[in-house]
């Protein structure tokens, strides 16, 4: 049973009885999650008092906490509802702009000043050892951080994954939290797994992506060049071209191989609709096995789109190959 609490001035009231549809979305490009839901409002005095209103905190709730957002829009129409928008506590990161010079300061350092500057609480960050030095004038905060966990990718090849929990900012692996999730049809009978309910598939594989040469580039000379000879040979040439600074010549031969395990391979789009589960996020993991378009394996979730409506939920995923 989905509940919508809104809380303001430390009062929190239950308006689950007056929300009509749910909808809640990541996607892995993004920091935090989007919540949307409507209510009804009527000007007949008996009608009950709606509460919420532009910067309340909503909090939603199913058997645990989902998320907790901030409401930042509110649109009334000739239909007799309000739509909210609403953010997570990310939505500081993404809309604000800042200054920061790092000098020789450890990744994980360099996010947890930022943090702890914008007053955002910090869940757990796993070490992140890429050490900045670098200047950042007006740039977005949460561009930032991606820009930190970019470069020690580069040279680490770690992705990360980041997400809001109970109102705090956790950055961790990307491969450690894989989705096992399952659905009841009533209470009386055992739990499927949400992947045996798979509807409307589809898959994209395609080559225009793919990179199967690396050349690194330092004051306009090659110091690296690595090609992978069979996929040229099968698919021809396609070559990426980066540089790099004196600093960084030493790690250059790493940044080709991560970058050339990154980009050398075929890359697929694919989507699927399921039973909703509250534990499918943006950048979380999932196996899927379909035959119709023949996935089979471990997928990202690239993105995902929730949806309850009396008392029904879907999901909407993207999903992307590791």
């Amino acid at each position: 049973m989905y509940q919508v609490l809104n809380i303001s001035n430390n009062i929190q009231i239950d308006i689950t009885p007056l929300v009509g549809s749910i909808n809640w979305r990541s996607n892995i490009n993004e920091l935090g999650q989007q919540l949307t839901f409507d209510i009804a409002f009527n000007d007949d005095r008996y009608f009950p008092v709606n509460p919420v209103d532009l910067g309340n905190l909503i909090i939603l709730k199913n058997e645990e906490e989902i998320l907790r957002a901030i409401v930042v829009s509110e649109q009334r129409n000739g239909r007799g509802r309000i739509e909210y928008s609403c953010f997570d506590y990310a939505f500081y990161l993404n809309k604000s702009k800042a200054v920061y010079q790092f000098n020789k300061v450890r990744g994980k350092k360099a996010i947890e000043t930022i943090l702890n500057d914008f007053k955002v609480s910090i869940g757990n960050i796993v070490p992140i050892p890429i050490i900045t030095n670098k200047i950042y004038n007006n740039w977005v905060v949460s561009d930032i951080i991606k820009n930190i966990l970019g470069m020690d990718k580069d040279i680490t090849k770690t992705q990360y994954r980041m997400e809001m929990r109970q109102g705090k900012l956790y950055i961790e692996n990307q491969e450690e939290l894989m989705i096992k999730g399952t659905f009841r049809l009533s209470e009386n009978i055992q739990p499927y797994d949400i992947t045996s309910a798979i509807s409307s598939p589809s898959r994209k594989r395609s080559i225009e992506e793919m990179k199967n040469s690396i050349q690194i580039v330092s004051d306009d000379h090659v110091v690296v060049n690595l090609p992978k000879d069979k996929l040229i040979e099968k698919y021809g040439l396609l070559q990426e071209v980066i540089s790099a600074e004196k600093k960084d010549i030493a790690q250059a031969k790493n940044m080709a191989k991560n970058k050339l395990d990154e980009l050398a391979k075929i890359f697929e789009e694919n989507s699927i609709e399921m039973i909703g589960n509250d534990q499918v996020r943006a950048g979380r993991t999932i196996e899927i096995k379909e035959p119709v378009t023949g996935m089979n394996g471990k997928y990202l979730i690239k993105d995902v789109n929730h949806t309850v409506k009396n008392g029904i939920h879907k999901m909407q995923l993207g999903l992307g190959v590791i």
